[in-house]
């Protein structure tokens, strides 16, 4: 009976759920999953706290200055938006 690589399953999962995020992330905007890994690395933002960026940026009962108080409070927020912003110069 072989041996279980435990490091190697533990890389091939965190590796597998990133991309799952990547792509849960990208079919909520207009970013590709490579973009959303780029901003991630770049920014070193939390999957949690991207996540709540995004969902403040959509939320569409708030307004724009609701939205960037909201952001500025989310660890990393910022650089995230300048990174989005980035994206579209």
């Amino acid at each position: 009976m072989s041996e279980i690589n435990w490091d190697d399953l533990a890389n091939q999962a965190a590796t597998a759920t990133d991309a799952h995020f990547a792509n849960q992330i990208s079919s909520l905007t207009r970013l590709n999953d490579a973009e959303i890994q780029h901003i991630i690395f770049e920014t070193g933002i939390s999957q949690k706290d991207l996540a709540d960026i995004i969902k403040e940026i959509k939320n569409a009962t708030k307004s724009n200055e609701a939205k960037a108080t909201a952001i500025k409070n989310i660890s990393k927020g910022m650089d995230v938006l300048v990174a989005l912003a980035s994206k579209l110069v």
